[in-house]
């Protein structure tokens, strides 16, 4: 009975929030024994809306950008740390690739236009800490960053555009994780805030004139919310081998992950 309250409570925190899914965020207690180690994988698909962009050219004119659809993968081999019972670090590295789709906010009757970039380093690092321990239920908060830089490209007949895409994200995530027998529950609500860069430049060439006219534009990328939720689940799969998945949703976007980890 008690397991079932915890699991309708977890739900309820993931149907009831309002922003958009983040990446793998794993259990927010900590995993790992003082002076245990962890080395793993993990894959995240999330697919976000973001927050009108305001884009200034070097011309001086202001527009405002519409970005949905704003898709990131990224590839993490990851390591971590139990520097007590209750508290854990990890480092990740590895690649990201991001596809999005934009147009004028303005005017909506503009199409889409799709954006391919370069798949590009990318990394983080986290913390979790245990904060409190009852029968099969333990809570904790987690604190995790991640930084991404990428550029792309899009080529037309006499003009080409250069992008740089660059952000990093913050998130804090509390709640608890349930032993459920033989597999852990875990989830709850979360804080994010998304904090970025685009910058570009514009090549067009008037072959009448047989003149190149060069521009630069730049915007600040943000997130649409701040507060949404997750809940994932961890299985063992053999001895110091486990596996957990996890999915996040609201109303402007979602997000699935998958990890593998060995501790030694």
């Amino acid at each position: 009975m008690y397991k079932m309250v915890m699991l309708m409570g977890l739900l309820v925190a993931i149907v009831s929030t309002s922003a958009f899914g983040v990446g793998f965020m794993g259990p927010p207690t900590a995993e790992l024994d003082q002076g245990q180690w962890n080395v793993g994988f993990n894959y995240t698909y999330m697919s976000t809306d973001l927050d009108d962009t305001k884009i200034k050219s070097s011309e001086g004119s202001i527009d405002k950008l519409e970005i949905n659809d704003n898709n990131v993968q990224r590839y993490y081999g990851t390591i971590g740390y139990g520097t007590s019972d209750v508290w854990e670090a990890y480092v990740q590295l590895g690649i990201a690739d991001v596809k999005l789709e934009e147009r004028d906010a303005e005017d909506p009757t503009d199409e889409w236009s799709g954006l391919n970039f370069d798949n590009d380093f990318a990394w983080g690092w986290g913390t979790r800490y245990t904060f409190h321990e009852q029968n099969n239920c333990r809570w904790g908060v987690s604190l995790q960053m991640n930084w991404l830089d990428t550029s792309g490209d899009d080529e037309e007949t006499n003009e080409e555009t250069q992008i740089d895409y660059e952000t990093y994200d913050l998130l804090i995530a509390v709640g608890p994780t349930v032993d459920m027998g033989g597999w852990k529950l875990y989830g709850g609500p979360f804080y994010y805030m998304l904090d970025g860069d685009l910058d570009g430049k514009l090549t067009e060439y008037d072959p009448g004139a047989d003149e190149t006219y060069v521009s630069k534009f730049s915007g600040d990328l943000e997130e649409d919310s701040n507060i949404g939720g997750f809940v994932g689940a961890q299985f063992t799969m053999m001895e110091n081998y486990n596996m957990t998945t996890e999915f996040s949703f609201t109303g402007a976007g979602w997000a699935a992950g998958v990890g593998v980890y060995m501790a030694f």
